[in-house]
């Protein structure tokens, strides 16, 4: 069986709009693991709406988190991160270590409105950057403006932005348009990582296997492994020095 990493998933209890109690968790560990994933970066919201909780309040559900992974498999391992909402508030935060990066590395998952414009995602992004930042920027598949004109995601990778999608994306469950968009992306290697961005055992279940499959028969076995594996492994150990996970 193939190691996953799922680098984005909402499966701290309780916290954002994710997995809404410890039970919701254990059950989406369970799918995770029948899928082949054996890390998981848990990426609770920064979001206005969505979820704000604390790094202490985080850190502490994670440990949770991990003895209830373990019980399944003692080589299962979760991480810490967040996917972070941009405002102008962000970079500052970021700074302040208000907010986590992903894992304590100089990395960070960012989102924003599908509805903003190009100019506004390329400002934010270019904020976090001047404060020292990598970002990955959270399923580029949902940006509207992207979507529409693939050369924008060409220059955001110019700038150095990583590109994650979505696995249900891969697998067509955002429909035709965003199936063919990614698979341009997947066509020129543009993509650096893959999440299933799980909210529950229900809606968006941490599933992977189907979209890795399509990815290996499609452009190979090798770039399957990068983008599901060995991109985000590679991230995982530039965690800074005295940085709290």
């Amino acid at each position: 069986m193939d190691r996953f990493i799922d680098m984005h998933c909402h499966i701290l209890p309780g916290v954002d709009d994710g997995a809404q109690s410890m039970e919701d968790t254990i059950r989406m560990l369970q799918i995770a693991h029948d899928e082949g994933i054996r890390y998981i970066i848990a990426t609770p919201h920064h979001h206005p709406k969505r979820g704000k909780e604390a790094p202490e309040i985080l850190r502490e559900q994670i440990k949770k988190v991990r003895l209830e992974a373990r019980k399944i498999d003692e080589k299962m391992k979760i991480f810490l991160g967040t996917e972070i909402y941009f405002g102008q508030d962000v970079p500052a935060k970021l700074k302040e270590r208000k907010i986590l990066t992903m894992n304590g590395s100089g990395t960070v998952l960012v989102e924003f409105s599908p509805m903003d414009t190009f100019e506004y995602i390329q400002q934010g992004i270019q904020q976090i950057q001047m404060k020292g930042f990598t970002v990955i920027l959270a399923h580029i598949e949902r940006y509207n403006c992207i979507r529409e004109d693939i050369t924008l995601a060409d220059h955001l990778a110019d700038m150095g932005v990583l590109i994650q999608v979505n696995a249900g994306s891969i697998a067509g469950d955002g429909g035709r348009k965003v199936k063919k968009f990614v698979k341009e992306l997947l066509a020129d290697e543009m993509v650096f990582c893959v999440g299933t961005d799980a909210h529950s055992p229900r809606h968006r279940a941490p599933r992977m296997k189907k979209a890795a499959e399509y990815v290996r028969k499609k452009y190979g076995e090798e770039y399957m492994r990068r983008i599901f594996f060995s991109n985000a492994a590679d991230m995982l150990k530039k965690k800074k020095k005295n940085e709290s996970r």
